[in-house]
């Protein structure tokens, strides 16, 4: 594996903003779920690479040893699987509203937040993430349910938007205008919904059947 392409989309100097301030990350938040947000569910390209080389890759690149005890399957998806586009879609989020990242998603199991910031940190995106959901949602409103908790405790956060691409009937039930509907990954009319929420502005309505799937994008190190 070449070091020196590792990571491609977080050695461009336009992503190598100046970190916001805490209490900004805070006040907005992005709930964020991965699969089928930023890895689409057909995407297995990892399972044709050397996953143990990865991780020692990445152990160096960074200088940190987190990533030799990480998961390698998790590693190998966000390197090879995550979609670049719905990553840059992601970034230019929390860049331009000052939003934090709080994970919703079931990746949270079994990781402490430095362990999702060490997924995160191969985009250059760590340090937007700063929490997790807890997992204590039960019927009839599972994830939405801790998204609703979380924000009883946190009566910080001013504005907030919600990615995922399930619990569509109890995050409608629960969020109707913070829920932006994905299909296989953060597309572009997903991004402007969001952009409109985050704005407070009125948001065009979640999309109703799933967009023509095109071809993949290569991923961080290739196909």
């Amino acid at each position: 594996m070449n070091l020196d392409q590792l990571p491609a989309a977080a050695a461009r100097p336009e992503n190598r903003d100046i970190p916001p301030q805490p209490e900004t990350l805070r006040r907005t938040v992005i709930f964020l779920d991965i699969d089928g947000v930023l890895q689409p569910p057909s995407s297995q390209r990892r399972f044709k690479h050397d996953l143990e080389e990865l991780r020692r890759s990445l152990a160096g690149r960074f200088d940190d040893e987190i990533y030799l005890g990480m998961d390698k399957y998790d590693l190998g998806a966000v390197c090879f699987d995550w979609d670049s586009e719905a990553v840059e879609r992601l970034r230019s989020l929390c860049k331009d509203f000052g939003a934090g990242i709080v994970i919703s998603s079931d990746w949270r199991r079994s990781k402490s937040i430095r362990g999702l910031q060490a997924l995160f940190q191969v985009y250059e995106l760590h340090h937007y993430v700063t929490d997790a959901t807890n997992e204590s949602g039960g019927p009839p409103h599972y994830r939405a349910g801790e998204v609703k908790e979380y924000l009883e405790s946190h009566p910080e956060i001013e504005r907030f938007v919600i990615i995922d691409d399930g619990f569509r009937k109890e995050f409608d039930e629960l969020f109707p205008e913070q829920f932006v509907r994905t299909w296989f990954r953060l597309e572009a009319d997903n991004e402007q919904r969001a952009r409109q929420i985050l704005s407070g502005l009125p948001a065009q309505p979640n999309r109703e059947c799933p967009p023509p799937i095109g071809p993949l994008p290569p991923g961080l190190f290739g196909r």
